[in-house]
């Protein structure tokens, strides 16, 4: 049984919402790392050990761990890190905020939350 095609133009705005809502954070993924930071993101079932191990081959600074045990935030220093963190297990490099800032878990703290949150208090 073939389906109308106007019964699949009415679904059709959905379907393009649902496409729009899915791809556009994906889009991320695709903008080039730059500035001092990325974050490297490994294999699946990799440990936070097995990040810093794999920083350390690649001869780099860590920053922080991402949400999950398999990313990391590490310092770049020049065009041959990425090249340097690929060799030592790294598949895909996002800059930092990828995704909305989702890469550094809830509730994690940074330099900067206890300079903002004093803006606007009284002492």
């Amino acid at each position: 049984m073939r389906a109308r095609p106007t019964a699949l133009r009415r679904y059709l705005p959905a379907i393009a919402v649902s496409l729009a809502v899915i791809s556009a954070p994906l889009l991320s993924a695709f903008e080039p790392v730059r500035g001092d930071e990325a974050a490297a993101i490994f294999p699946p079932g990799w440990t936070h050990a097995d990040v810093m191990l794999a920083t350390a081959d690649a001869d780099l600074s860590f920053v922080r761990f991402g949400a999950f045990a398999n990313i990391g935030i590490v310092q770049i220093v020049d065009e041959t890190s990425l090249t340097a963190l690929r060799q030592a297990g790294a598949l895909i490099f996002l800059p930092p905020g990828a995704l909305g800032g989702c890469l550094l878990p809830r509730g994690a703290s940074t330099p900067f939350d206890s300079a903002f949150s004093s803006i606007g208090t009284s002492t």
